[in-house]
């Protein structure tokens, strides 16, 4: 598939150990998106080297993606557009194999599990919970998203083998999945705020197993980000999306062994979850 072959040419690597990677889910817009413009800045700014591994269901229509590419790659800054839809399994088959075939060396810096779903409909009660939902909502948010993250871990040891405490492993959740926040004492929303639960689990199982090996593992509330999921309906988000993102990416140079696999929020606090 075309997708999987796109690259921006005359990226030359001398020394692959000095190319920070990455990859994001849902990098076409939203969250996913700032998170990848911003760390293009931040890589124009520093002079480094980056490969950027942006992941998305339609790359056709990923308009402002393909915009920031156009203006902002060059021979120090790489990108890779790839087909992904997270709960397809064949999606993740090529996306993983691609990365594999071009990270051999390097290994996979930074994997962000950004890809996600709140479903229009969203129970109020148990009594109106629907299978079908609860089904789609884990498919995209935990069982997709934990599969790549599988498939994509040799990458990811192996990019700590070349510099540890370096590596990490992002997955954006939700202070509405938190079984002790005050804010979040109330009813509905099982479908979302479950898979939310089970993406904190997994991200504190990923720590107790591969701190060890390097990799700081980090489930992160970007806060009520203004983004399309954010205002529905009658509901108005509480913070910009570029704050959120700001937020995130400090989270991110901030965590250490010590808070491996710790609920962090956006403003760098540790909320009850």
């Amino acid at each position: 598939k075309q997708w999987y072959q796109r690259r921006v040419r005359g990226f030359q690597i001398t020394r692959m150990s000095e190319v920070w990677t990455c990859l994001v889910t849902g990098a076409n817009r939203g969250l996913g998106f700032e998170f990848v413009k911003q760390c293009v800045t931040a890589t124009q700014e520093s002079g480094g080297r980056a490969h950027y591994f942006c992941c998305c269901r339609n790359p056709d229509t990923a308009d402002q993606l393909h915009q920031l590419i156009k203006s902002t790659s060059s021979d120090k800054i790489r990108f890779s557009v790839l087909k992904l839809d997270v709960t397809s399994a064949e999606d993740r088959a090529a996306v993983v194999n691609y990365c594999t075939e071009t990270l051999q060396q390097t290994g996979l810096n930074l994997l962000v599990n950004n890809a996600g779903i709140m479903p229009h409909y969203c129970s109020e009660g148990l009594e109106t919970l629907q299978g079908s939902e609860l089904h789609r909502t884990f498919q995209n948010n935990f069982t997709g998203p934990t599969l790549l993250t599988q498939g994509l871990l040799p990458l990811i040891r192996r990019a700590a083998t070349i510099n540890p405490r370096k590596t990490k492993i992002l997955s954006i959740s939700s202070k509405s999945g938190s079984v002790g926040h005050p804010r979040f004492m109330i009813g509905g929303a099982y479908d979302y705020r479950c898979s939310k639960v089970a993406i904190n689990r997994t991200a504190r199982n990923l720590a107790a197993q591969l701190g060890k090996e390097g990799v700081i593992v980090l489930p992160v509330c970007p806060g009520w980000a203004a983004t399309d999921m954010g205002n529905r309906g009658h509901l108005t988000a509480e913070v910009p999306v570029v704050d959120s993102i700001q937020g995130v990416r400090q989270a991110i140079r901030d965590a250490t062994q010590n808070t491996n696999g710790i609920f962090v929020d956006h403003l760098g606090d540790y909320p009850p979850w």
